[in-house]
C-alpha cells in the first residue's frame, strides 16, 4: 500500500471517529419553548375565531319558527317568480298553498295568484284555471281578485270552457262598475257565440250585440278577432253579401296591425302572448273564407285573387292551392287547375289533402286527354293505399270481436297505452287528425305523465325517509357545513395539543425516571404512527371537496353502466310486446296448433316476468347509487376515528408527563403550557357543544320533514289509486277509440282506392270512347269521300256502262 493510500485511510478513520463522538444537539432553552407556546396560542386564536363563526352562523343561531319559515319560503318563491323561473316558482308556491297552516297567512291569496300565473306561463291552462277558481272562491275578495277574475275568464275562453262563465262575468261587471274590460267582454261574446241552448236567431243576435262594440273599437286589442266573428255570424245567418263586405274590411290594415303586445309591468317578466292575438292567422282565415264566399257567388276571378294572397308559409297554403284548382275547374281551365294541384303535391306531399289532390290530378289529366299519365296517377294512389287498407282489413278480420281484442291488447301493457302504437304508419297520419283520437292521444299522455309522476314521487319520498334515517347530518348541507367547520376547529386543537405535549416532554426530560422513559417510548411510537395518518386528512375545504369529487366520479361511472342496462331491458320489453302483437295479428294466417301457441305464449310471459324482475333490481341499484352519491360525505366519518385515536395517545403521554411534573416545583414554561392547555380544552368543550346543538337541529328539522313526507305519502296513495282506476278505464276507452279510428281509416282508404279504381276504368272507357269516336269520324269521312268520288266519276261510269 502506498503512503498516500495509507494517509487517506487514516484520515477516513479519524473522520468517522470524530463523527461518532459528535455530541447531541443541546436541549431547547426556555426562551425557545416559550416561543413555541406562543405559536400554539396563535393557532388557538385562529381556531377560536373559526369556532365563533360556527357558533354565530350555525349552532347558536335561533331556528326560525314555522311562521318565519313560511314567510322565507314565500320570499324565495316570489324571487323565482320575478326572475321568470316559472317551474321553480310553481313548485315553491305549490308547497306553500298545499300547507293548511298557510291558509291564514296574509299572502295566501298572492301565493295562489302567483302559482296560477306560473302555471299559465308554462301553458298549463287547466292547472292555472284550477287555482284561479280557488282564489275567486275566497270568502273575502282580495287585491288580486280583479286580476284573477280577468285571467280566469281569458283562460276559460281559450279552453272553450264556459260552464260557469256567466256567473263570473256578472262578478266582473260589479267589480268594474258595470263596464266590462275588453278581455272579459271578448270572453262573454265567445261564450254567446258558442252557446247551443239558444235558437240560432237569438244566439246570432246576442253574439252580434256582444262583438259589435269590440269590432268598432278602433285600435282596440280585440278589434280584429271580434270583426272575424261578426263576419262568421253573417255567414251563419245566410247574409252572404254582408259577410263578404265584413271579410274585406278585415283585410284592410288596422292601426294595431301587430296585434296587442303584452304590457310590461315593473318588476314582472313579460307574459306569453296568446293565440287570440295572432292577427296574421285571423287574416289568413279571412282570406280563405272570403275566397269561398266569392266562389259560391260565382265571382271566380275575385276568389282566385283572394286565394292567391295566402302566403306560402301559412298552414292554409295547401288548402288554398286545392281550392284554386277547383275554382279553375269551375272556370273550365283544366291546365291551370292541374298546375295548382302539381304545386300542392310538390310543396305538401304529406298533407291530408294530398290523396284528394292526387285524385283530382288524375281527373284533370283525363280531361286533358293525357290518358297514360292519368292512369299512372291513379295507379300511384292505389299502390300507396291498397296495401295499408289490406293490413287494416287483416287486423280487423283476425279477431271476431275487434273491440275486445284492442282492450285485451292494451290491458297487457304495464304503462298507460298509446293508441298510436296500434296503427300502421300511414294510417296513423289520418287517424290522428280525427278530433276524438287526438283527444285520446292527449289524454293517454296526461295519464301516463301522472302515473310516472306518482311513481317518481313515491321513490323520492322513500329516498327522503331513508336519508333522514341513515345520513341525518348529510341531509342538510347548511348544517353539514357548520359541522365540518367545527371538525376543523377540533383538528386544530388536536394539533395544538400535540405541540404542547412535545413542549412538556422537552421541559420535563431531565427529571424523567428510567421507568417513565420506558412507558413513554411505546406511547411516542404509537403517536408518531398515528401522526402520519392524521397528517393525510384534508385540512381545508378545498381538499375535502376534491376527495368527494373523486368518490362521486366512481359512483357516476357505475350509474352510467346501470342506465345502459336499463335501456337494453326496455328494448327487450319492446321486442316481447311486438312478438305478442304479431302472434295475435297473424293467428288466421298461420297453421300453428293451439297447444303449441299456448306453450309459446307461456314461455314469452315468463321472459317478460324475468325482464320485470331485472328492471326492479336495476331500479333498486340505481336508487342505492343515488344514495351513495349523496352520502359520500358520510364515508369520511372514519377521519373522526383517526383524530380520536390520535388525541387519546396524546392524553396518555400527557398523563405520564404529569407524574414527573408533580415531583418538581412549577416552572414558567410549564405554567404557561397549562394555561394554553386550559384554553384548548375550553375550545374543545365549545366544539362539542356546537356539534351537539347542530345534531339537535338536525333531529328537529328531520322530524318536521318526516311528518310532511308521511302526509304526502298518504295523499300519494290516494292519488295512485285514482290514477290506477283512471288508467284502467282509459285502456277500455282507448281500445274502443282505436277500433273506431281504424274502422274509419279503413273506410277512408277504401273510398280512395275505389275512386282511383273507378278513375282507371273511366280513363280506359273515355280513351276507348275517344278512339271509337275517331274511328266513326274516320269512317264518316271515308263514306263522304266515297260519295264524292262516286259523284265525280258518275259520268265516266255511266259512259262505260253504255
Amino acid at each position: 500500500m502506498s503512503l498516500r493510500a495509507l494517509a487517506l485511510a487514516l484520515s477516513l478513520v479519524g473522520g468517522a471517529s470524530a463523527f461518532a463522538a459528535e455530541p447531541p444537539p443541546p436541549p431547547p432553552t426556555p426562551q425557545e419553548l416559550e416561543q413555541r407556546l406562543s405559536s400554539v396560542e396563535q393557532q388557538l386564536q385562529v381556531a377560536e375565531e373559526s369556532l365563533r363563526f360556527v357558533e354565530t352562523q350555525y349552532s347558536q343561531r335561533p331556528e326560525p319558527d314555522e311562521e318565519q319559515a313560511r314567510s322565507r319560503r314565500y320570499s324565495d318563491a316570489e324571487i323565482q317568480y320575478l326572475l321568470g323561473d316559472w317551474s321553480a316558482a310553481s313548485v315553491h308556491f305549490y308547497d306553500l298553498v298545499s300547507d293548511p297552516a298557510f291558509r291564514s297567512h296574509p299572502r295566501y291569496a298572492d301565493a295562489l295568484f302567483f302559482l296560477a300565473d306560473s302555471l299559465y306561463q308554462q301553458k298549463n291552462d287547466i292547472g292555472a284555471r284550477l287555482y284561479l277558481r280557488e282564489l275567486l272562491s275566497q270568502p273575502t275578495p282580495t287585491a288580486r281578485h280583479r286580476d284573477a277574475l280577468t285571467r280566469y275568464l281569458a283562460i276559460s275562453g281559450r279552453l272553450n270552457l264556459f260552464d260557469d262563465v256567466e256567473t263570473y262575468v256578472e262578478q266582473a261587471r260589479t267589480l268594474f262598475g258595470g263596464q266590462l274590460p275588453p278581455d272579459v267582454q271578448y270572453v262573454q261574446a265567445k261564450w254567446l257565440f258558442r252557446r247551443t241552448d239558444l235558437p240560432a236567431s237569438e244566439r246570432i243576435a246576442r253574439a252580434r250585440s256582444a262583438f259589435s262594440p269590440l269590432a268598432q273599437a278602433h285600435g282596440g286589442p280585440y278589434q280584429l278577432q271580434a270583426g272575424y266573428h261578426m263576419a262568421v255570424l253573417s255567414m251563419q245567418a245566410g247574409e252572404l253579401p254582408l259577410a263578404i263586405l265584413q271579410f274585406q274590411q278585415l283585410l284592410t290594415p288596422l292601426s294595431n296591425e301587430g296585434g296587442s303586445a303584452p304590457t310590461a309591468t315593473p318588476g314582472k317578466p313579460v307574459t306569453r302572448s296568446t293565440a287570440d292575438t295572432d292577427t296574421r292567422r285571423i287574416r289568413e282565415l279571412s282570406l280563405m273564407s272570403l275566397g269561398r264566399l266569392l266562389y259560391e257567388a260565382g265571382r271566380f276571378d275575385e276568389a282566385l285573387d283572394r286565394y292567391g294572397q295566402v302566403s306560402q308559409d301559412s298552414e292554409s297554403f295547401p288548402e288554398s292551392l286545392y281550392e284554386i284548382a277547383w275554382t279553375q275547374v269551375r272556370k273550365g281551365n283544366h291546365q291551370e287547375a292541374k298546375n295548382a294541384v302539381d304545386i300542392l303535391l310538390l310543396v305538401a306531399p304529406d298533407s291530408r289533402l294530398a290523396p284528394d289532390a292526387k285524385l283530382l290530378q288524375g281527373h284533370l289529366l283525363q280531361k286533358l286527354k293525357r290518358y297514360d299519365e292519368a292512369i299512372a296517377s291513379y295507379d300511384e294512389l292505389i299502390g300507396t293505399f291498397r296495401p295499408v287498407r289490406e293490413k287494416v282489413d287483416a287486423l280487423l278480420n283476425a279477431n271476431r270481436d275487434p273491440v275486445a281484442y284492442f282492450e285485451r291488447l292494451l290491458a297487457r301493457t304495464d304503462t298507460v297505452p298509446d293508441v298510436r302504437t296500434l296503427l300502421p304508419p300511414l294510417a296513423l297520419k289520418y287517424a290522428s287528425t280525427e278530433r276524438e283520437v287526438s283527444r285520446a292521444v292527449k289524454m293517454v299522455g296526461d295519464i301516463d305523465t301522472g302515473k310516472k309522476g306518482a311513481v317518481d314521487a313515491r321513490e323520492l319520498a322513500a329516498r327522503i325517509l331513508r336519508a333522514l334515517d341513515s345520513r341525518k347530518l348529510e341531509t342538510f348541507p347548511e348544517l353539514q357545513e357548520g359541522f365540518t367547520r367545527a371538525d376543523a376547529v377540533e383538528t386544530a386543537v388536536t394539533h395544538a395539543e400535540s405541540t404542547l405535549v412535545e413542549v412538556e416532554g422537552l421541559a420535563l426530560e431531565p427529571s424523567l425516571t428510567s421507568q417513565e422513559r420506558d412507558r413513554l417510548a411505546p406511547l411516542r411510537r404509537e403517536r408518531d404512527a398515528l401522526a402520519a395518518r392524521f397528517a393525510t386528512l384534508p385540512t381545508t375545504q378545498k381538499g375535502l371537496e376534491e376527495r368527494l369529487r373523486r368518490m362521486q366520479t366512481r359512483v357516476d361511472a357505475v350509474d352510467r353502466e346501470a342506465f345502459r342496462l336499463g335501456t337494453e331491458i326496455q328494448g327487450l320489453h319492446a321486442i316481447a310486446s311486438a312478438v305478442r302483437k304479431w302472434v295475435d295479428d297473424t293467428r288466421l294466417l298461420r297453421q300453428t296448433p293451439p297447444d303449441e301457441e299456448q306453450e309459446f305464449l307461456v314461455q314469452l310471459q315468463a321472459e317478460v316476468q324475468t325482464l320485470n324482475d331485472l328492471q326492479l333490481e336495476l331500479d333498486r341499484t340505481r336508487g342505492r347509487l343515488a344514495d351513495e352519491r349523496n352520502s359520500a360525505a358520510a364515508s369520511l366519518s372514519g377521519e373522526q376515528a383517526i383524530r380520536g385515536r390520535y388525541a387519546a395517545a396524546l392524553r396518555s403521554e400527557h398523563e405520564v408527563l404529569s407524574e414527573a411534573e408533580r415531583r418538581q416545583s412549577p416552572t414558567a414554561v410549564l405554567t404557561h403550557a397549562h394555561q394554553v392547555r386550559e384554553r384548548g380544552e375550553a375550545l374543545r368543550k365549545r366544539v362539542a357543544e356546537a356539534q351537539s346543538a347542530l345534531r339537535t337541529q338536525v333531529d328537529q328539522r328531520g322530524q318536521r320533514i318526516r311528518a310532511k313526507v308521511l302526509a304526502e305519502q298518504h295523499l300519494l296513495e290516494r292519488y295512485e289509486a285514482e290514477v290506477a282506476a283512471v288508467s284502467g278505464n282509459a285502456k277500455q276507452l282507448v281500445g274502443r277509440i282505436a277500433y273506431d279510428s281504424i274502422r274509419r281509416v279503413r273506410r277512408q282508404f277504401y273510398d280512395l282506392v275505389l275512386k282511383a279504381d273507378v278513375g282507371v276504368v273511366d280513363v280506359a272507357f273515355t280513351e276507348k270512347q275517344d278512339k271509337t269516336t275517331n274511328i266513326q269520324k274516320v269512317s264518316a269521312q271515308k263514306a263522304e269521300a266515297l260519295r264524292a268520288l262516286d259523284a265525280d266519276f258518275r259520268d265516266v261510269l255511266s259512259e262505260e256502262g253504255r
